[in-house]
């Protein structure tokens, strides 16, 4: 063997190497949910783009079931660097629907990214906005509205 060949070969499997770590980083956008009772009910997310959809037209809607912890994980591939917004219900009673009261106050836990918080409504999209590039991961604390 050459001392070119010895290299290239050196330099190819440095870069196959490579490449099977950065496929094992996977870029992607990780929702942990937390607050829920264990085993109890399913909590709904939307991911939204602009303060023109935001609560409107989710780019993005997903369901999982409350786990053992009163937790849900939610993992989104495949997101296109930019600005996001994410918002959570809790569907503590399983009826596929976020329950509300008078002046459509939410009767069951809500949350936001950046766990912001909003006055006489929910928070705006300046609030709970965050820039995505690669992996990132968000906790959302649940809480009641009252």
């Amino acid at each position: 063997m050459t001392k070119t060949y010895t290299l290239i070969l050196v330099l190819f499997c440095t870069s196959i190497s490579f490449l099977s770590f950065a496929e094992q980083v996977s870029s992607g956008l990780t929702v942990q949910v937390t607050g829920a009772k264990q085993n109890t009910g399913q909590v709904f997310l939307s991911l939204f783009t602009s303060s023109e959809n935001y609560l409107k037209d989710p780019v993005f809607q997903e369901s999982l079931p409350v786990d053992d912890k009163g937790e849900a994980r939610f993992s989104i591939d495949d997101l296109d660097a930019g600005t996001y917004s994410v918002s959570v219900f809790y569907d503590q009673d399983n009826n596929g629907k976020l329950n509300t009261g008078f002046l459509r106050i939410p009767k069951e836990p809500v949350g936001f990214s950046n766990n912001a918080k909003g006055r006489f409504g929910p928070p705006g999209f300046d609030k709970t906005s965050f820039y995505f590039e690669g992996s990132k991961t968000v906790s959302i604390d649940l809480v009641n509205v009252k």
